[in-house]
């Protein structure tokens, strides 16, 4: 353990030496023991908390991965199949001539030809999301798979209509009561948990830019000169839906992220009793679609397997075939000029693969 260690604190200390986030956890599985486990850095830019086994992070995208598991299990349980389209699902877009159609399949693959982002709290005061939907321009250009919030975020509609329950409720049902999570949580997060929590961006600085090169207009953005803590990052789960959506809102310490990788490794099963069925749980982890599986990425940074990141600095990787997992989690959004870390992902897990095979 301390060979592989070494090893990973090393990438870890070049990266925020370079200021690409403030604080990271770092914990990798390999048949169900714990191989390693580093906490570096810090839970905010000038503070003096340090990251450790209790810090919680808003999972952004992972939340994705969340959302697809409990669609799974629905399916598993027969209440809906790949096949079934929106239409089915939700009376609302039955008359709508490009949603109505939509597969869960395609949803859960970005395969469903819907534009990968647009945001829905420029049109506030209107939050009828299918009547904005309605209104947009939805089709992207492209004839190939495009990565999409819109997917989940309907997908996260489908789970409130069929359970009849909010977003959080149906996490706490399928997933937290389940694999017996301590901290997964949509926010905000008010309580105890609050001086755990990771730090993200200085207000929405990315979104309010994206924005302006849409020419759209919203004047609730919070306060750039302070970080956002306890609350999504994500604009539309923050200011459109409330902090519970499909495609984020999401919050959890790497250990209860390592419980749900485990469900995936342990191909459906809770305790040795089916959860999930197998050959869907194995379906989801291999390649549907060019670079996608069901809820799941199969491309970079991951360099074999699967796995899923997020926009704040997480991340999630399977290797199914050696029952390997990692849960790389970081902040890369505090600090002052955010970059794209997946070259620090790539670095992480291809090194991860050369400690395992001189095993």
């Amino acid at each position: 353990m301390t060979e592989i260690n070494n090893a990973l604190k090393t990438i870890i200390t070049k990266y925020l030496e370079k200021e690409y986030f403030t604080g990271v956890t770092c914990l990798v599985k390999k048949n169900g023991v714990e191989i390693s486990r580093l906490e570096e850095g810090f839970l905010q830019k000038g503070d003096h908390r340090k990251i450790d086994s209790n810090s919680i992070y808003d999972l952004a995208s992972v939340s994705k991965i969340v959302t697809s598991t409990i669609i799974l299990k629905f399916i598993s349980d027969g209440m809906i199949s790949l096949e079934t389209t929106l239409g089915h699902c939700l009376p609302e877009v039955e008359k709508h001539p490009i949603l109505k159609d939509i597969s869960i399949k395609q949803l859960l693959t970005h395969n469903s030809g819907l534009i990968a982002w647009y945001p829905f709290y420029s049109e506030l005061p209107n939050d009828n999301l299918f009547d904005i939907l309605s209104k947009i321009e939805l089709q992207h250009q492209e004839d190939k798979t495009v990565y999409s919030d819109l997917n989940f975020i309907l997908l996260g509609e489908v789970v409130k209509k069929l359970t009849n329950m909010s977003l959080q409720q149906s996490l706490k049902k399928y997933i937290i009561e389940p694999l017996k999570m301590e901290t997964m949580t949509f926010g905000p997060i008010k309580d105890e948990r609050f001086e755990h929590v990771v730090a993200t961006e200085f207000g929405n600085r990315i979104e309010m830019k994206m924005c302006e090169d849409r020419q759209k207009d919203f004047d609730g953005f919070r306060d750039t000169s302070r970080a956002i803590v306890g609350e999504v990052n994500d604009g539309n789960c923050h200011y459109f839906f409330n902090g519970q959506s499909g495609h984020a809102g999401i919050f959890a310490t790497a250990d209860d992220l390592s419980k749900l990788a485990n469900l995936y490794l342990k191909g459906g099963s809770i305790d040795g009793k089916e959860y999930i069925v197998e050959s869907l749980i194995k379906q989801s982890m291999n390649k549907q679609t060019e670079d996608r599986g069901l809820g799941w990425q199969i491309n970079e940074p991951f360099p074999i397997g699967c796995g899923h990141t997020g926009f704040t600095g997480t991340s999630i990787w399977l290797v199914p075939e050696i029952e390997l997992e990692v849960i790389l989690l970081t902040n890369r959004l505090n600090v002052e000029n955010p970059t794209n870390i997946n070259p620090f992902r790539k670095e992480i897990f291809n090194q991860i693969l050369k400690e395992i095979h001189q095993k």
